[in-house]
């Protein structure tokens, strides 16, 4: 009796973390590939192209290197059935082109009294699932990131135990489009493990994405395409809204093979200031009901251009260097100026009237933004906008001067 509860708990983890109509063949460990950050699954786990916070480890280990600080986050997700997972992730910014991931997640659920075919009670059952693992990524060059993640997990089904280790390779590019990111990951890269006298294969993952940003709109849109080895591919959409950076709606949709039903994901977040960022998401699935993720994420730190271990510049070579583009136009009564992300840095926008040798400051204080709204001048003028970075106190030059007439 306890080998047939065993075979159902089984197969209930693999409905609970996922599961599709056209599969190759089962994989076990599908904890392995469960999604756990509360933005990502808000937009149907199409991240890979858009990722830039330490979560980003779970679904491209290349996409983290963009955070700008030091990050702390913790995730609950409430399943069916009291199913939960916790998750706790660390991602630290040693370098503006270095960065190390460490994730710790764990799903269990309530203990089952099992019973034998008498009906009477014998001992209770427990089902549990954990993995622990480090990431890697660095910035290969401006436009291209790389990074690897390796794994440990270990399946507790019901007594039987199967662990091994696993590892996860990704890219990211911006492309020569502005804006356009495309990025891609292969996960869960291992050996087959061994359940009491049955050896199961770990659920292989592809990945392949891509991010569009609309900054005039203050909209992301990401695109993705994933195939595991129990899954054949299937595609996830997403948009995530953003207002003056501090409230984001998120909306997302799988579409599973065939199937052209709607399974959409609702979220929102909260960043109520620079360090501290709130999420949530919410999830109806067709067979197994509501699902909600919630996740809090704390920033501290300035990146310092020092030498870790060997890896990157030392501080005596290093060469802070500006925004590579650079965006002005009109909208409305609003003057938008826009750049690209330098890693650990903070921003300063530069203003003067074209032909004027006078620069002044936009703002008094440093932004971590990537733009800046300005109000439209009421008299006819020609512009001039230049952005330039700040790390550990130190600017760089100015980034190409942009010029904006106001009629």
């Amino acid at each position: 009796m306890k080998s047939f509860v065993t075979v159902c708990l089984s197969l209930l983890m693999f409905v609970a973390v996922g599961r599709s109509d056209n599969y190759a063949g089962l994989a076990s460990n599908l904890f392995l590939r469960a999604e756990l950050s509360p933005r990502a699954s808000a937009l149907s786990g199409a991240y890979s192209a858009i990722g830039n916070d330490v979560q980003a480890i779970y679904y491209n280990p290349a996409a983290f290197v963009q955070m700008k600080r030091h990050e702390i986050s913790l995730i609950h997700v409430q399943w069916f059935e009291d199913v939960r997972m916790q998750n706790l992730s660390l991602g630290f910014k040693l370098d503006p082109k270095f960065a190390v991931g460490i994730g710790i997640s764990y799903m269990g659920m309530p203990e089952i009294q099992g019973k034998d075919r008498f009906g009477q009670e014998t001992e209770k059952i427990s089902v549990s699932s954990a993995i622990a693992q480090l990431n890697v990524a660095y910035k290969v060059h401006p436009s291209f990131f790389m990074g690897l993640g390796v794994k440990y997990f270990r399946d507790d089904l019901a007594g039987y135990i199967g662990s091994g280790m696993a590892l996860d390779f990704g890219f990211l590019m911006e492309t020569l489009i502005p804006r356009l990111t495309v990025g891609g990951a292969v996960q869960n890269l291992g050996n087959k493990i061994r359940y009491d006298q049955q050896e199961e294969a770990i659920p292989l993952t592809y990945r392949l994405g891509i991010g569009y940003a609309i900054p005039a709109a203050h909209l992301k849109i990401a695109v993705e395409g994933v195939r595991s080895l129990d899954q054949n591919w299937r595609l996830a959409t997403g948009l995530e809204f953003s207002y003056s950076r501090f409230a984001f709606l998120r909306i997302g949709n799988k579409w599973l093979g065939d199937r052209s039903d709607l399974q959409p994901s609702f979220g929102a977040g909260f960043n109520p200031n620079s360090s501290l960022s709130l999420d949530y998401t919410f999830y109806n699935h067709q067979q197994l009901g509501y699902t909600h993720r919630v996740g809090i994420s704390f920033r501290f730190g300035e990146v310092k251009n020092m030498r870790i271990g060997g890896l990157g510049p030392a501080e005596s070579s290093f060469v802070l260097r500006p925004p590579q583009r650079v965006y002005a136009y009109l909208h409305g009564d609003t003057l938008k100026v826009e750049w690209s992300d330098v890693p650990g840095a903070r921003y300063r926008v530069y203003l003067r009237k074209t032909n004027d040798s006078k620069w002044i400051k936009a703002t008094p204080r440093l932004l971590w933004a990537h733009e800046l709204n300005i109000k439209k001048p009421k008299r006819k003028t020609m512009i001039d906008i230049a952005v330039t970075s700040v790390i550990d106190g130190k600017e760089s030059s100015f980034s190409r001067i942009v010029t904006v007439e106001i009629k």
